[in-house]
């Protein structure tokens, strides 16, 4: 199966999945923030990682073997925050692995946050913005995509 120790190791250490985990923490930022800032850290790190966003939080799914701290990312958070129009309203604080950012106005990122959600029992097409609430409707629907892309 594997042709030498080398490559026995290597599979291995991607069995064992990430040694640590560094999260940037953004539920009070805007969308086009959350992007914006992982660009930034994609930017920064020039290849040792990629800086994903994923649902509130920022995730670096790391590209190298060398180690990053939190204390890599911190300079980039200060950098993107100091560029910021209200700056002097941001903030972030560092808990152990996690940073997270605090926006200017957290009540106004929440309220378009909630605005943003569906109630439990409607589904989003992830495509575009059709809306059911019907999971055979939604499959049917999703499907008409594939054909498109045919």
């Amino acid at each position: 199966m594997f042709r030498d120790i080398a490559e026995t190791a290597k599979f291995l250490r991607l069995l064992d999945g990430p040694r640590f985990m560094i999260e940037v923490d953004c539920a009070e930022l805007s969308s086009d923030e959350k992007l914006a800032l992982a660009s930034e850290i994609s930017d920064r790190l020039e290849g040792k990682a990629l800086a994903l966003v994923k649902q509130d939080s920022i995730v670096l799914d790391q590209l190298t073997d060398e180690r990053l701290d939190v204390e890599v990312l911190r300079p980039i958070v200060v950098d993107f925050i100091s560029r910021r129009k209200d700056a002097a309203h941001y903030s972030f604080d560092v808990h152990g692995q996690k940073i997270v950012v605090h926006s200017a106005d957290p009540i106004a990122a929440l309220r378009n946050k909630a605005e943003r959600t569906l109630p439990g029992n409607l589904m989003q097409c992830p495509f575009c913005w059709f809306v059911t609430q019907y999971e055979g409707e939604l499959a049917l629907h999703m499907k008409s995509h594939q054909n498109l892309a045919l």
